[in-house]
Order: C-alpha cells, then sequence, then structure tokens
C-alpha cells in the first residue's frame, strides 16, 4: 500500500542525539575490539586489519534520511560499520549530494533504497549487503519509524530480520542480534500518555494518513515473538519517548 513519507519535526534530530547516543552505548560498547598496535610491523599490521575487516561490526539503520543521526553515529563509533536506508530514490539523491559536503569516515556507507513495504528492496538489500562472506549485521536501528508507518508495517522488519531465516539469507546475526527502536508510543492499554502525545499523534502523524499513528510496545512485541525475538528492555527518554530493544531468542 502507498502512504506518505513523515520526516521528522525541524531540529528534532539535535534534540534526541544524545540521549539516543546514551542508550546505544551499552549495545555497542560490550564488544568494542581493540585497535591495532602502533608498535607492529607493517605487514602484520596489513594482516591484522584484513583479519578485522573480515570480522566487522555492522548497524543497519532504517529509516536513515536525512542522514542526522547516523552521521553523529559514525562519527562516535569509528571501528564500526554504519549502512543507512532511505525509502525512495529522491531521498537516496538527497543523502548522497549531503555526504559530498561533510566529512564522512570510511566507516559510513551510502543509502540503500529500502521501502520496508516492499519485497523487492528486502531481496536487493540481502543481495547487496554481502551476504554471502557471512558479515551479517550486529543491531538495526529504527528511530521514529513504528509510527510512521502503517500498523502491520513494524512486522515486516522482524520477518525479514528473523533468526528464523536460513543462515545463508539472515541480514541480522542469528545468534545474539538486537533491534532498537525510539520514539513515542501508546502504554500496554494502547492509550496516549500524554495529551501532548495525543496532539501529536492526531494533529501532526495521523494528518499525514489515517493509517499512520502511535503504537504499543506491546503491540511490536508480539510481532516480535511471532519471529524469533524476545523484548530484553525499555528505556524512558526525554519528552516522553522511550528506547525499546528486541534480542534474538536465546535457543
Amino acid at each position: 500500500m502507498t502512504y506518505p513519507s513523515v520526516i521528522s519535526q525541524e531540529g528534532s534530530a539535535s534534540r534526541n542525539l544524545v540521549p539516543i547516543i546514551d542508550a546505544l552505548t551499552p549495545l555497542l560498547s560490550s564488544t568494542t575490539r581493540s585497535p591495532i598496535s602502533d608498535h607492529v610491523t607493517p605487514p602484520v599490521a596489513s594482516e591484522l586489519s584484513r583479519q578485522r575487516n573480515q570480522g566487522r561490526r555492522r548497524i543497519l539503520e532504517l529509516g536513515s534520511y536525512p542522514y542526522d543521526h547516523i552521521v553523529a553515529f559514525a562519527r562516535r563509533w569509528d571501528d564500526i560499520e554504519w549502512l543507512g536506508c532511505v525509502r525512495d530514490h529522491w531521498e537516496s539523491s538527497q543523502v548522497e549530494e549531503r555526504l559530498k559536503n561533510i566529512d564522512t569516515g570510511e566507516n559510513l556507507l551510502g543509502p540503500r533504497k529500502l521501502d520496508i513495504s516492499m519485497e523487492e528492496d528486502w531481496n536487493r538489500l540481502q543481495k547487496d549487503v554481502g551476504l554471502a562472506s557471512g558479515e551479517a549485521f550486529e543491531g538495526v536501528i529504527m528511530l521514529n519509524l513504528v509510527h510512521c508507518v502503517p500498523a502491520h508495517l513494524p512486522e515486516e522488519v522482524f520477518r525479514h530480520l528473523s533468526p528464523l531465516i536460513s543462515p545463508g539469507r539472515r541480514l541480522l546475526d542469528g545468534s545474539k542480534g538486537w533491534i532498537a527502536a525510539y520514539g513515542p508510543w501508546l502504554d500496554d492499554e494502547g492509550n496516549h500518555k500524554s495529551v501532548a502525545d495525543q496532539e501529536f499523534d492526531e494533529k501532526y502523524i495521523k494528518a499525514h494518513h489515517p493509517d499512520l499513528g502511535l503504537r504499543s510496545v506491546k503491540s511490536i512485541t508480539h510481532y516480535a515473538e511471532k519471529w524469533g525475538f524476545v523484548e530484553e528492555g525499555r528505556s524512558e527518554m526525554p519528552k516522553g519517548n522511550t528506547f525499546v530493544v528486541w534480542r534474538v531468542k536465546p535457543r
């Protein structure tokens, strides 16, 4: 189905960046590898670098336009390779043009087209990211995405990232991979948590399309569990937002 792209309100990225980085830090710091020593010889350093790149850490962000957050993440965690996704070719061209004019490291890749409602986009992403070499993503991030798509589409994220997929086609690490989502939510009974949330939902989000709107974490966890994930935790954030993590269910 078609639905409009909803761009975050102006200035929201700069306001929520620090809290999001704080929430991501425990997820990304536990498996950080040591840098190559300055004291090894060039041939040894080259071999160590090759081995490290073969086992590189990779994070995927969905709904990355206009690339504000992922640029900051790549600068903060320069030992991780970051790949962002945009919904259409217009967003992709805008991001590509922007990246020409800012200083980014080699660990930040250009955007890939991924409309989460399009099966062909998921198939293209699987082919594009080198799954044949076994380099699945360590984690996947969704910022202010869940309420900006129709209610059934978040299930597509968990379905395509599921550990139930055959190993050679998994986009996400099938043993300890995680999916994190940030944004405003309904409570688990399906009610707005505040008057501000209700106004944002009804006057801004649903004004774009009636099928969009805030969801409860509980409703998304239902999809997650169906596809092999468990809800690991929730962190309350400024302005009534919540950061949620789902992880591959232990076997």
